[in-house]
């Protein structure tokens, strides 16, 4: 009974023909994993058949006796890992295939949008209404303006990312060039909500639409969106000029 459990659980560690005193052909079975499984399988059903002897050519003890018994539970157990094995193999096929469609789903292309007010803009000369002029630095001059926004629990395509603060504030705008060359970026846009907590700036993953960053010439516009993980309610939007400091603010409050 003992050689058969051994040969039946952990033959494919060559623990019976340890037991049985066969030192290296259970170490060559050890090594080899059961002869790949082959050995394992042919040295259980020998034990079976009562042909198993020990070190000294002995036969097993018990054999008449517990042969039925033995018969039985093996081929319960071998019928549970084929049952066992075909589930797994159609679990493993149902998930290959969910990661293939998963890749294929395409990239939302942008934050979804709600209209909302023009911004007020401050710290910074106005052309016009939802815009505001800022200079990034000397003899270089841009426009920027607030296109769209929208305050939302989570980002679509990045479901991972939870908000420290409540929400993610998203704001769609334009960068235009007016005088000299400019470099257009998210990390120019600072967020305080109106406890004058700052907003965490938010990376948006490829192909959300983020505002790209890129040289912009004289006359040239990039579009593009801006998010901050930031208490909902007003905000003050900060341009920061290539110094680091506060160019322009408008304040914005999105629905």
């Amino acid at each position: 009974m003992t050689t058969w459990i051994l040969s039946l659980i952990l033959g494919t560690f060559g623990a019976d023909r340890f037991y049985l005193g066969k030192m290296g052909s259970a170490v060559a079975k050890l090594l080899t994993a059961g002869g790949l499984g082959i050995w394992a399988i042919v040295d259980l059903v020998v034990t079976l058949t009562g042909n198993t002897r020990d070190i000294f050519g002995r036969p097993l003890a018990g054999y008449p006796e517990n042969r039925k018994k033995a018969w039985i539970i093996t081929a319960v157990v071998w019928l549970m890992s084929i049952i066992s094995g075909i589930v797994l193999t159609f679990v493993s096929i149902a998930m290959i295939a969910a990661a293939v469609d998963g890749r294929n789903v395409p990239v939302p292309s942008g934050i979804p949008s709600v209209s909302q007010g023009a911004p007020v803009p401050s710290g910074g000369s106005a052309p016009d209404a939802g815009s505001v002029v800022a200079t990034v630095s000397e003899g270089n001059t841009v426009k920027v303006g607030v296109l769209d926004s929208i305050y939302t629990a989570e980002i679509p395509g990045m479901s991972y990312l939870q908000p420290k603060n409540g929400g993610f504030l998203a704001v769609e705008v334009s960068w235009e060039t007016q005088t000299g060359t400019s470099f257009s970026s998210p990390s120019n846009f600072a967020v305080y909500d109106a406890d004058g907590k700052e907003g965490e700036l938010v990376y948006l993953d490829e192909g959300l639409g983020a505002l790209p960053t890129e040289e912009v010439g004289a006359g040239d516009v990039r579009q593009g969106v801006i998010a901050f993980d930031v208490k909902k309610g007003p905000v003050q939007v900060v341009i920061i000029n290539d110094s680091g400091d506060k160019a322009a603010a408008f304040t914005l409050t999105a629905q």
